[in-house]
């Protein structure tokens, strides 16, 4: 799953779980805390890709020098 993917499936489980919990009334019913874990888990990924690309590319302005 490519960035632009990663960010719009993070978008879409960002509105169900909104609906979510609007529905259950509770930010602690199960089913909204295994969503809200699974938006979690996106966002650490995008996070670890970001960061995985900076460095490469740290790294590949520090062997230009």
């Amino acid at each position: 799953m490519d960035e632009s993917q990663l960010k719009q499936h993070m978008e879409q489980l960002q509105k169900r779980l909104y609906r979510l919990v609007e529905q259950t009334g509770s930010l602690v019913d199960p089913q909204v805390v295994e969503l809200s874990q699974q938006l979690d888990h996106l966002v650490v990924t995008l996070q670890r890709r970001r960061m995985s690309r900076k460095r490469t590319s740290l790294l590949k302005n520090r062997a230009s020098f």
